[in-house]
């Protein structure tokens, strides 16, 4: 995907939206999954062959139901 990204020369912007789910019982272990991903998004962003922004979005979903088969 990254090929396709960096091969689009109309000068339009482009967004990609990544969304990711986990699952624990643990808030504090959720917190840190969660700023351990930020963290690697602002630093990928960063790097001289990406130089975009990135703008992060976290939600919080409480649910004493087991998750979905296969996750």
């Amino acid at each position: 995907m990254s090929d396709q990204l960096a091969t689009d020369g109309d000068g339009m912007q482009r967004a990609v939206r990544v969304q990711a789910v986990f699952h624990t019982s643990s808030e504090a272990q959720a917190q840190t999954v969660a700023a351990m991903m930020v963290d690697r998004a602002h630093e990928i962003a960063n790097l001289p062959e990406c130089e975009c922004d990135v703008d992060v979005s976290i939600e919080r979903v409480s649910s004493r139901s087991a998750p979905p088969a296969g996750l």
